[in-house]
C-alpha cells in the first residue's frame, strides 16, 4: 500500500478537567510499509473510575508492543492476542496500585497492509470508513443502548437521549475473560478512502452526516481531524475528543506521508 497521509487531533473537551483518550499509530518516517502493515490504534479510558488515562496509555502501548512482536501469519489473531495480553496488564497493574484498581477503557485498532484492512475492538469508540459521498462504520458499539437498538427497543435517535446510554459491556480491564470483537475477514482498501478511528466524544456530538461533509470540504487528515474537534466542541463537547484518520492515497506505492 502507498501514499498513506495519517492526522490525529486529541482535545480535552468544554467539560472534563483530564484527557483520558489516548491514540498511537505506527508508520516508518522513511515511507517503508512494515512487514506487519501499519497499526492504528485509539483508547478511551473510563470516566467515573480511577486511572482511565493510564489504562488508555497501558491499552495503547500494549498493543503496539505486541501486535508487532506477535509472528502469527493470521492479522486477526495477532490482534486478538494483543487485546488480551493489554487487558490482562490493565487489570494486574490496577491489582498492585489500589488507587487505580477497576481502571478500564475501550480500545480500537485498524492495521493497513498493502490493499487490506483488519481492525478489533471493544467498548464504544468507533471506526469508519469514508468514501467518495459515503459513510460507513466497521465497528458496532459494546454498550447497553447499542444493544436495546440491535434489539429493536429504541430507534438510534432514541438512543442518543436514553439513560445510561455510556454504559459499555467490553472493555479492557473489566474483567479477566474478554470478548475481542476481531473479526476474520479483511475489507479491500481504494484510493480516497479514508479510515477514521474516534472517541464517543465526537460520535456523540457530531453526527455522521456532518463528519461526511467535513471530510468532503477539507480532504487533508490533519485538517479534518481539527475541523471534527472543532465542531464537538461547538456541539457541546461535554467529553474528551479524539480522532485519527488515514487517507488512502495510493495502493500500488509503499510511502507514508505523516501530516498530523
Amino acid at each position: 500500500m502507498g501514499f498513506v497521509t495519517i492526522g490525529s487531533e486529541s482535545n480535552v473537551g468544554n467539560r472534563k478537567d483530564k484527557n483520558e483518550d489516548y491514540l498511537a499509530y505506527h508508520a516508518p518516517a522513511d515511507g517503508s510499509m512494515p512487514e506487519r502493515g501499519i497499526l492504528l490504534a485509539l483508547a478511551d479510558g473510563m470516566g467515573g473510575r480511577p486511572g482511565g488515562a493510564l489504562a488508555a496509555r497501558i491499552a495503547v502501548d500494549v498493543l503496539m508492543e505486541e501486535y508487532y512482536k506477535d509472528k502469527s501469519s493470521s492479522i486477526p489473531e495477532s490482534l486478538n492476542k494483543a487485546f488480551l495480553k493489554a487487558n490482562k496488564e490493565v487489570m494486574s497493574r490496577g491489582d498492585e496500585d489500589r488507587s487505580v484498581q477497576g481502571m478500564a477503557t475501550t480500545l480500537i485498532a485498524a492495521v493497513l497492509k498493502k490493499n487490506r484492512m483488519y481492525s478489533a475492538h471493544v467498548g464504544d469508540s468507533r471506526g469508519y470508513i469514508i468514501d467518495k459521498d459515503n459513510i460507513s462504520r466497521f465497528t458496532e458499539d459494546h454498550s447497553i443502548v447499542a444493544g436495546l437498538v440491535k434489539a429493536g427497543y429504541i430507534s438510534e435517535e432514541e438512543s442518543l437521549s436514553y439513560p445510561g446510554g455510556n454504559v459499555i459491556t467490553r472493555a479492557i480491564g473489566l474483567a479477566p475473560d474478554l470478548n475481542v470483537d476481531a473479526p476474520k475477514n479483511d475489507r479491500k482498501l481504494k484510493r480516497g478512502q479514508y479510515i477514521m478511528l474516534c472517541c464517543d466524544g465526537l460520535h456523540k456530538d457530531v453526527p455522521d452526516e456532518e463528519i461526511l461533509k467535513i471530510v468532503m470540504e477539507f480532504r487533508e487528515p490533519s485538517t479534518i481531524s481539527e475541523k471534527l474537534i472543532q465542531k464537538a466542541l461547538e456541539n457541546g463537547g461535554d467529553d474528551n475528543v479524539t480522532v485519527l484518520i488515514a487517507r488512502i492515497d495510493k495502493t500500488s506505492f509503499l510511502e507514508v506521508i505523516l501530516n498530523g
